[in-house]
């Protein structure tokens, strides 16, 4: 297996698709493609199909998954998503507070959002 981790690309989502429709288990899928089988598991979790009104569509599908996990990975982050927490983080830094504080007091004050230092 290989050391250092890459994600998974459309070729290997392919696979995954066509291996899970002939009924292959996810840890042979693994060997073949070299990962780590919780690396298949999680692409099978996070990456499925799911239609509440047509439930016989539901399932792992190679273009679907790849539109899916391209889309979480364009998603802002917090402090580019929400302007009162950016200018909120930005007040304490200019007051002279550091990171590890305003994560902190975050979290004591159970603000809704969370910032990591």
């Amino acid at each position: 297996m290989k050391r250092t981790y890459s994600q998974i690309d459309m070729d290997e989502r392919r696979k995954i698709a066509r291996w899970r429709t002939a009924g292959i288990s996810v840890d042979v899928i693994a060997e073949k493609l070299g990962r780590h089988r919780s690396t298949i598991f999680r692409e099978l979790r996070r990456n499925t199909f799911e239609d509440r009104d047509l439930p016989d569509l539901n399932g792992y599908y190679c273009v679907t998954a790849n539109a899916m996990a391209r889309e979480r990975r364009a998603r802002l982050r917090k402090l580019a998503r929400f302007s009162h927490l950016r200018q909120s983080v930005i007040d304490r830094i200019l007051h002279g507070w550091s990171p590890q504080q305003i994560a902190g007091r975050m979290r004591l004050e159970r603000h809704p959002i969370s910032v990591s230092h």
